[in-house]
């Protein structure tokens, strides 16, 4: 019996963009991350200098198997000073995530590609940080179960936009 195709990540080029702009206008993510109708022409202006090394954020597809399925975007928290005005957040890193493909949510591959990403990715690449945030629009439960089972556990609220946000962390073993 062949094993299941592990999550892997490939760095975002100016080659997602369609890919993005389709999965931006699909329903489960306009409920909570894109909420507004934007255009692909919107999407390479907004996710261009992104994937192109202009911002400080690393950007990531990932896969199963071969078949794309999710985006990641991760960066230190200093380096957005809005962010890191919050309080609390004037060190570690953040990550902005979604599944893009309709067949792979309910199934387990939110935690499973957030806690390697985070273990693969995310620290590797800023290895001076021990903590990793994540906010969720209290709504979307979904996601919430998904960063609870890879280990990030809630610390705060907030409103945003009118939305009751709740903001999530993780906490880095550095010992590995």
């Amino acid at each position: 019996m062949a094993e299941n195709p592990a999550i892997t990540f490939r760095p975002a080029s100016l080659s997602y963009l369609p890919l993005m702009a389709r999965w931006l206008m699909t329903s489960h993510v306009r409920a909570f991350y894109q909420l507004d109708p934007i255009t692909p022409r919107e999407v390479a202006e907004e996710y261009g200098p992104l994937f192109t090394g202009e911002t400080p954020d690393i950007c990531h597809i990932s896969y199963y198997g071969e078949q794309p399925f999710g985006y990641l975007q991760c960066y230190r928290n200093v380096d957005y000073e809005d962010w890191a005005e919050l309080p609390g957040l004037d060190h570690g890193i953040s990550l902005d995530l979604f599944i893009g493909e309709p067949a792979y949510l309910g199934r387990g591959f939110g935690q499973r590609m957030l806690k390697q990403y985070l273990s693969q990715i995310a620290f590797p690449h800023f290895n001076e940080e021990r903590f990793a945030y994540i906010s969720h629009n209290a709504q979307n439960v979904t996601a919430i179960r998904a960063s609870e089972a890879a280990g990030f556990r809630p610390i705060d609220e907030f409103v945003e936009d009118g939305d009751r946000v709740i903001l999530y962390r993780f906490e880095r073993n550095m010992s590995q």
